[in-house]
Formats: structure tokens, C-alpha cells, sequence
């Protein structure tokens, strides 16, 4: 899926070269090509999900690394890489699972018990671009 593709994303120039090699520096993992090729066309952005929260903010490259220095989420979310949130109190984060590869889950920033608060919304980021809404299908 093409970022063209998706109508109702609010989308962001692409990340510079620089952007994406520091993000690839301070990835805790090998990051997704298609999370990586996403960022070089929309380094960031918004638009709605069909799914809850029913809204999804993807951070820019620049963002992503700037919150992974800071470590604000390293020691209560230690295998959460954060890649964007909901507006409204939830973190979007990519986390390695050794069976299945990179998912995606959505966390409670406040809750830091993972059990309660950390669900998987997409086995993978390409199938988190499925569920943007708005889609040219």
C-alpha cells in the first residue's frame, strides 16, 4: 500500500536519509521495511483506523528517536519501541516476539502493569496500514 493511497491521512513530507539511519541506529531491533518505507514517504502523520482507538498518529522519525533517547518509556515498557499514539493517552508501539516477529500494540502510558494495559491491534505494520480507514481500494 502506497501512501497516496490512503485519503484520509494527514500526511508529512518524507524522512531525510539522516532521519531514518539515526532511527535505525536506536531501533532496539531491526525495524519493518514497510514501517521504514512508509516514513520515507510520510515521516509521520494521522488519519483514522478502523479499529479502537479508532484514531492513529504515527510520529516522525525524528520523534521516534528524540522519545527513545529520552527513555521516558525504557523502564516501565521496556520492550515497547514507541512509533506513535492515539491523541488520547495510548501509546503505538513495534515489539519483537520471538514466535512471530514485529507486531504492534497499543498501551496504556498511565498503566504500567503490560498485562493489563498492552493489547496487539496488527501481527505486523503492514497489517496496521490495513486498518487505516479511507483507503482507495
Amino acid at each position: 500500500m502506497e501512501v497516496h493511497d490512503l485519503t484520509g491521512w494527514d500526511q508529512n513530507e518524507g524522512a531525510s536519509r539522516d532521519a531514518l539511519i539515526d532511527l535505525e541506529k536506536v531501533a532496539p531491533f531491526s525495524l519493518p521495511e514497510s514501517y521504514v518505507s512508509f516514513l520515507s514517504a510520510s515521516n509521520g502523520g494521522e488519519g483514522p483506523l478502523s479499529i479502537d482507538p479508532y484514531w492513529l498518529i504515527l510520529y516522525s522519525a525524528e520523534e521516534v528517536v528524540e522519545i527513545d533517547r529520552s527513555a521516558s518509556f525504557h523502564e516501565f515498557f521496556p520492550d515497547c519501541f514507541v512509533i506513535g499514539g492515539s491523541g488520547g493517552g495510548l501509546a503505538v508501539a513495534l515489539t519483537a516476539d520471538q514466535s512471530r516477529g514485529i507486531k504492534v500494540v497499543l498501551f496504556d502510558m498511565t498503566n504500567v502493569d503490560l498485562q493489563e494495559s498492552s493489547i496487539e491491534i496488527a501481527q505486523s505494520f503492514e497489517d496496521l496500514l490495513a486498518l487505516l480507514e479511507n483507503r482507495n481500494d
